[in-house]
């Protein structure tokens, strides 16, 4: 039998499996993650945070980094104590700086879209064992529903960042974000929310780099283009 490419590696990662999973079975992955995370952080927060490339991979365990799970050839390590968790990430033989992904809600937000990237690859379906793990990390580091909803957003708002960048959307990409929307359980008002930030972003940041701080004729014709595809209206 084939080992699985996404894997929980001990007892004590199994067992913030549950902790990651506690609503009720008929709502959709995302709502089930979201339902179960309960509210808004305690005032007295955890320190959660990622690990730089100041250490080599060989001294984690000396610094009481556990191996946590693994996904395709990088392994996810803990650290986890009272006051703090700390996470670092192994690839191949080389340590992730995850210093510049912030701290508490900017980590966490990003450490689980980048997860979830990891875990689905190029399909955005989750799987049974992929499930499981993103359950798993989650429980363990303690995200908030709050967290966990805004990781959802940044995952779909990167694959949105993407698709604009060339100023074009086309039916392959209209298909695929459809196709992602569905499996992310986005609601039409958050991707309307979304869709409008892009273009008002796009927007402004074109502004920013024309030289008399107006984009051309053929730029404002594409952005009111891609407004439509996504079915937002332009503001300008």
């Amino acid at each position: 039998m084939l080992e699985s490419r996404v894997m929980l590696l001990s007892d004590y990662a199994q067992k913030y499996v549950e902790t990651g999973r506690k609503a009720a079975e008929k709502a959709g992955f995302w709502g089930r993650m979201i339902g179960s995370m309960g509210g808004s952080k305690p005032a007295k927060r955890r320190l959660t945070a990622g690990l730089g490339d100041e250490l080599q991979p060989g001294e984690l365990a000396g610094e009481d980094f556990a191996p946590f799970c693994r996904i395709d050839d990088r392994t996810i390590h803990i650290k986890k104590n009272a006051s703090e968790c700390w996470v670092a990430i192994v690839e191949g033989d080389s340590l992730w700086d995850l210093s510049e992904w912030g701290e508490d809600y900017c980590f966490v937000t990003r450490f689980l879209a980048e997860v979830y990237f990891m875990i689905t690859r190029d399909d955005f379906h989750i799987d049974d064992d992929e499930k499981t793990v993103f359950q798993a990390l989650t429980g363990c580091i303690e995200a908030t529903s709050d967290e966990v909803s805004d990781a959802r957003n940044l995952v779909y708002w990167t694959l949105l960042d993407n698709v604009v960048e060339d100023e074009v959307i086309t039916d392959e990409e209209h298909e695929t974000l459809a196709k992602i929307r569905k499996e992310l359980e986005l609601d039409d008002k958050n991707v309307k929310d979304l869709h409008q930030k892009i273009i008002d972003d796009y927007y402004d940041i074109t502004c920013k780099f024309s030289e008399d701080g107006t984009p051309d004729g053929d730029q404002l014709d594409n952005i009111k283009e891609m407004a439509a595809r996504l079915g937002v209206t332009v503001k300008f």
